[in-house]
């Protein structure tokens, strides 16, 4: 993942000097570097300054020099942006109503916890129930220390995710500033991601993890059993990586003996298995199949 813009926002007509950023939010199409066209040249803009983007190069997907084509700033254009230089100590916000502002406008997520066990089906008659669907549900009121003076904390709303919320709109989502919990900073989607085959040893911190699945099978006879989901992984010190978890629940979210070379996102802490390393017993919203649409996001050809 070497540049940080995987995704830009299209509108044409709209123009930084002038024009309403809640607008380009609200009105813009969220466009890869795959989906770009000419006919966009001039109006594709930063997920979040909201300053001009350029592809480049413009009509190849690789440069003279054998790179991906990526976005990157206009240079005439001069903003404090995340996307642009990675944030030493995260995002800081002036005051309590800006926090609350860059909630509503989806910008930051105070992320209560992830939700560990399948929400329960309500009583409707009559009516299908797929707890698949659920993203996210409303978390408590929080004191979050994302204040821009040091120690400042404010009290803001928060949400108990789902890795498959976050895989859902995973372009715009790697823009957008996550507060982990027992974190003490805000820290973007993008940086908060860690790369199984770059692992190195145990690691009891929980963190989002991702990794190419490269065999998937159930070391039972029933649904009940673990089901082992090798991680694509080269160490000399660990033999390899799993992810286990009953086959039952790996089921539910897509995964199976067919899985090989989906990319799987996972929350989680980093233990030994045997001569090698895995990621076990995880609760029921905090793993999922990144689309694959998404995949070249990760993983640049």
């Amino acid at each position: 993942m070497e540049n940080r813009i995987k995704s830009a926002l299209h509108l044409q007509g709209w123009r930084y000097i002038d024009g309403d950023k809640t607008h380009l939010r609200n009105n813009a199409t969220s466009v890869l570097v795959s989906e770009y066209t000419a006919q966009m040249k001039g109006f594709i803009f930063c997920p979040e300054c909201s300053a001009n983007l350029f592809r480049s190069p413009e009509d190849k997907e690789f440069s003279s020099n054998g790179r991906a084509a990526y976005f990157a700033h206009t240079r005439g254009i001069k903003t404090d942006c995340g996307l642009r230089t990675k944030r030493a100590e995260g995002k800081k916000y002036e005051t309590e109503e800006d926090a609350k502002r860059a909630i509503q406008n989806e910008e930051l997520v105070i992320v209560n916890d992830f939700i560990k066990e399948k929400p329960v089906a309500p009583q409707i008659n009559g009516a299908e129930y797929d707890a698949t669907q659920i993203e996210e549900l409303d978390g408590p009121t929080s004191d979050v220390p994302i204040g821009r003076h040091r120690g400042e904390s404010f009290r803001l709303p928060s949400k108990f995710k789902t890795i498959r919320g976050i895989c859902n709109k995973f372009n715009e989502n790697l823009a957008r500033y996550f507060f982990m919990p027992n974190s003490q900073h805000a820290i973007q989607l993008i940086d908060l991601l860690k790369d199984i085959e770059k692992i190195t040893e145990e690691d009891d911190t929980p963190r989002i993890y991702y990794g190419k699945i490269t065999r998937s099978f159930n070391a039972g006879q029933t649904p009940k059993n673990i089901r082992m989901t090798k991680i694509k992984f080269n160490n000399p010190d660990y033999a390899d990586f799993y992810f286990k978890l009953s086959d039952e629940e790996q089921s539910e979210k897509g995964i199976g003996d067919n899985s090989s070379g989906r990319v799987i996102l996972i929350y989680g802490t980093v233990t030994t298995s045997g001569v090698g390393l895995c990621i076990e017993n995880v609760g029921w919203g905090e793993f999922a199949l990144l689309p694959t649409k998404y995949e070249e996001l990760l993983y640049q050809n």
